[in-house]
């Protein structure tokens, strides 16, 4: 997860009269080839990114991500080209990374959504 967010400064003296418009900073979820250090692919982010919003990434050996978007969104995508699998509105913030689990061979992702946690279960 990158997080990019400028801030500007202005001295005592300066021959600006007031700051510039301040965008809002942009997140992205970027997958790395190990072998180059390049960008494989690229997901940005679109909403807030201050406060409790840096939840991070779950990776499968099935080859999925799941992580929790600034808007809300709950989203799983393929490993290889960063592709939406699908997306869960869950409108609140997500506050911590998904985690998975199993019980009798059945597999669960659970995270922390606002002050709720949710837990589903996974389509074999």
């Amino acid at each position: 997860m990158v997080l990019e967010k400028c801030e500007v400064k202005l001295s005592p003296g300066s021959w600006k009269s007031e700051r510039p418009r301040e965008e809002p900073g942009k997140k992205y979820l970027r997958a790395l080839d190990i072998e180059t250090g390049k960008f494989v692919w690229e997901i940005p982010e679109f909403g807030p990114t201050d406060g409790k919003r840096m939840a991070g990434v779950l990776a499968t050996a099935a080859g999925i991500l799941f992580y929790g978007d600034p808007s809300g969104e709950f989203v799983a995508v393929d490993d290889r080209d960063g592709k939406a699998l699908w997306h869960l509105p869950l409108n609140a913030i997500i506050i911590t990374s998904p985690m998975t689990y199993t019980v009798d061979g059945e597999q669960f992702i659970a995270l922390a959504v606002g002050s709720n946690i949710m837990c589903f279960g996974l389509i074999r």
